[in-house]
């Protein structure tokens, strides 16, 4: 029996506002502007999304958010995708908003959850470090006991946002060497004594830091769950936020599909349009078939997750595909364009240099097709 998955009429409702919304308040131009600029992302934007509700929907009700399900945030992640939105959507509440709703306490809850949905407070993950090792086994960070807290030592890298932040989620080893066990989520102050911050410049125009803890004391409260079983929290809003970012590369790639297109039936060589030649069809076929592949991926892990159904699997295919999808729509797209489609004026190099970054950001293709055969048994 066929399953449909397909977006029901308020979904789709919901992604025609979002496009709405950001071809008005995410166009290129502006895209390029905050690229440029000394703040880390349009406060404005972030305000005006704040309004529409969009950043607390997948928080529960009582802590100011919505109770939607993914697959009603999911047509937002595309349209953002779409239009390069220039905020931490993804990161602040895709990742750390779900991370903290799925493992803080009561206070922890009602003290950021209301913000991070009012657009007062950032919050961001600080996971990856200098070997740049997925998983538990890269998780090397100490948090030593001390007092009543900790006290942390060790630098996270490509954390985004910091800048910005109110909060930092550090993923740090209270015990164990390389596995899940041992593992411990702080809340830390990254203007705290001891906290170090250094800019990382980036093809993408992302906002990511180096981040050093210099003995740093954490109190005991700031726990994000349990002591020594914080990887399994983590680890399942990393999942939840790769599908998010796979909506984030097909709205993308939607978008790139059409640059392409375009470009094909207008450019003109040898007296016909390129687009005329099989070698630049099947570029842009190629490119239809992999966005296709990953609309069609992300959209059953979206519908999972909105289900009781085990959805772990589907979420590592989907990341996988879209990390795959991202780089080779990107190449293909450039084959079709040839040099001009690396010039800084013209607008696939926006989305060239963003696809580096959803290739690698949180698993890259071999992590997650591991992560799938995993959940499968094999």
């Amino acid at each position: 029996m066929a399953i449909d998955v397909s977006l029901s009429s308020e979904q789709e409702l919901i992604q025609q506002s979002a496009r709405d919304f950001f071809a008005a308040e995410s166009t290129i131009a502006a895209v390029r502007k905050a690229e440029a600029a000394d703040e880390e992302f349009p406060r404005a934007l972030w305000d005006k999304m704040s309004q529409m509700g969009w950043l607390g929907m997948g928080f529960p009700e009582e802590f100011g958010g919505a109770g939607c399900p993914a697959l009603d945030l999911y047509p937002i992640y595309i349209e953002a995708g779409r239009h390069l939105a220039p905020v931490p959507l993804l990161d602040c509440v895709g990742f750390a908003g779900a991370l903290i709703a799925a493992a803080g306490n009561e206070a922890q809850k009602k003290a950021l959850l209301p913000e991070i949905a009012a657009g007062r407070c950032i919050v961001s993950c600080a996971v990856m470090e200098s070997e740049g090792v997925y998983g538990p086994r890269g998780i090397k960070l100490a948090a030593t006991a001390s007092g009543n807290g900790y006290t942390l030592n060790g630098t996270k890298v490509l954390v985004p946002w910091v800048k910005s932040a109110s909060k930092l989620i550090v993923a740090a080893r209270t015990g164990g060497k390389n596995g899940p066990k041992g593992v411990t989520l702080l809340l830390v102050d990254p203007k705290a004594g001891g906290v170090s911050v250094e800019a990382t410049k980036t093809m993408t125009g992302e906002r990511m830091y180096a981040v050093t803890f210099n003995k740093v004391s954490v109190a005991a409260d700031s726990v994000l769950g349990e002591v020594d079983a914080g990887w399994k929290p983590l680890d399942e809003a990393q999942l939840r936020a790769g599908v998010l970012q796979a909506g984030i590369v097909v709205g993308a790639g939607e978008r790139v599909l059409e640059i392409t297109a375009d470009y094909a039936k207008n450019r003109v060589q040898f007296g016909k349009p390129i687009g005329s030649y099989q070698a630049v069809q099947y570029l842009v076929t190629d490119i239809a078939v992999d966005l296709h592949l990953a609309r069609l991926l992300a959209l059953q892990a979206a519908w999972k997750l909105s289900t009781s159904k085990k959805w772990q699997r589907e979420a590592a295919l989907a990341k996988a595909q879209a990390n795959k999808a991202a780089v080779a729509m990107i190449h293909g797209s450039h084959e079709t364009h040839a040099g001009i489609g690396f010039m800084l004026d013209y607008d696939l190099q926006l989305y060239t240099r963003r696809a580096k970054h959803w290739e690698y950001n949180l698993g890259d293709t071999r992590y997650h097709i591991d992560r799938s055969l995993t959940e499968a048994g094999i």
